[in-house]
């Protein structure tokens, strides 16, 4: 557990806020030959542009950027000088500061990780024009029929083991015996009680490779492992695509919750089941499934209504404002809210945050780089905390204007009453 260490922020040309450019621009660089654009795949885009210049080709593809949720950017250039005054570091900003005017969106919420590429062949201007040059974007996948009857289908199989696991537990049957003799300095005779049966704890992920790599991330179990004061609160889960890794957790941890009665409500949000973009209004949004069962058998039935509700996931926005107030209208002497939220999503009832009157305690799934700026708001405005994988943050409403805070090796600072990147001596876009 930690508290939070503060700096007092010294206003100077060398202390600046937003996205670091120069670091990006110098990041370490993976050498390949040839990058082939033939080889992307369906949830991946090119942003295309010249040899050795900083100009977008295919602007026409800002909305795709807009409304889907990028998971990686990676820029892609050749090593080949025509001149020998040439800067690449200097192009490199560039480009980027024309990705950033193209889509400023992006860079309010750079969670996405980032791969400098270099493109060892072309040994001329010729060769070089004829290669790509440009940004490849890569989406996290947009949520299918398919995908969401794998997550289902992945959490009546988790149920099951973990049945099947507490069933064993409990198995007060004589078993089979058979006299197994080896030798000891002398010939030794023991019995031999059965065959012991193995279930692995969690089946195999669902064959989405973008799950797969979630796999090991524990954010939800350590959280819950080491915060176990809490009272008389309410669980709320994001459930939309990709978050399976995170809610099945909430299920395994409450297998251990046998006698713990603070987990008072649980409730799962997609994002509206199957409502068109266009018609989700801020809390107005819905797809939302409310339980007050607390046996992870039973919750795992919500779980799955929620996800065969709709197919929500690889949009850039979720409900969670108003899937925890309608939390708190279904149990309003709720203490606290556990909200397990994607550190890679924004919400889209942002604006309304401060109708919640409890302490909110966020569990960001994904925040293995920056951590999402609003879930920070969130965490102040309510007096909550933010809890990562290995880390938990507390009393950010403690927190004063122009102060700034370390979380996961990275600053942030309280500028007009929100958080905002923070970098000092160092140029940002």
């Amino acid at each position: 557990m930690r508290f939070f260490y503060l700096f007092t922020l010294l206003i100077t040309l060398q202390s600046v806020f937003g996205f670091d450019v120069n670091h990006y621009a110098k990041s370490n660089v993976t050498n390949i030959n040839t990058f082939n654009r033939i080889a992307i795949h369906a949830d991946q885009l090119l942003i295309e542009m010249p040899f050795a210049k900083a100009i977008i080709l295919n602007k026409e593809q800002k909305k795709q950027l807009q409304e889907r949720v990028v998971i990686k950017v990676a820029l892609v250039y050749t090593h080949y000088r025509a001149s020998a005054t040439f800067n690449q570091i200097e192009l490199n900003k560039k480009r980027l500061l024309e990705l950033k005017k193209l889509v400023p969106e992006l860079f309010a919420f750079p969670v996405w990780k980032y791969e400098l590429i270099g493109q060892t062949d072309g040994n001329s201007t010729e060769e070089c024009n004829k290669m790509f040059h440009g940004f490849v974007i890569t989406f996290r996948p947009l949520s299918t029929d398919i995908y969401a009857a794998q997550e289902s289908n992945y959490v009546k199989q988790l149920v099951s083991n973990l049945s099947t696991i507490d069933s064993l537990a409990k198995d007060t049957t004589p078993k089979p015996f058979h006299i197994k003799t080896r030798w000891d300095n002398g010939y030794v005779y023991d019995t031999i009680w059965g065959e012991e049966k193995k279930i692995d704890f969690y089946p195999s992920p669902p064959p989405n490779p973008y799950l797969a790599s979630l796999q090991e991330d524990s954010t939800v179990l350590n959280a819950f492992s080491r915060n176990k004061n809490w009272t008389n609160f309410i669980v709320v889960t994001d459930a939309t695509g990709s978050m399976s890794p995170y809610y099945s957790q909430v299920l395994t941890w409450l297998r251990g919750q046998f006698n713990n009665e603070n987990a008072r409500l649980f409730v799962f949000f997609n994002d509206g089941n199957r409502k068109p973009s266009d018609k989700k209004l801020p809390l107005e949004t819905g797809g939302i499934y409310v339980t007050t069962e607390r046996s992870y058998e039973m919750v795992s039935q919500t779980i799955n209504k929620c996800i065969s509700g709709g197919a929500g996931g690889g949009e850039t926005k979720e409900n969670d404002v108003e899937a925890m107030l309608l939390g708190l209208k279904h149990y309003p002497e709720a203490k606290n809210i556990v909200l397990i939220a994607d550190n890679y999503e924004r919400m889209r009832d942002y604006e309304f945050m401060n109708k919640i009157n409890i302490p909110v305690h966020i569990f960001l799934c994904g925040a293995d780089r920056f951590v999402n700026l609003q879930y920070l708001d969130l965490a102040r405005v309510t007096k909550g905390s933010i809890h990562l994988t290995n880390e938990d943050v507390f009393e950010l409403d403690k927190l004063k204007e122009g102060e700034t805070i370390l979380i996961n090796e990275r600053e942030y600072v309280l500028t007009n009453g929100k958080f905002n990147f923070y970098h000092a001596k160092k140029e940002v876009l």
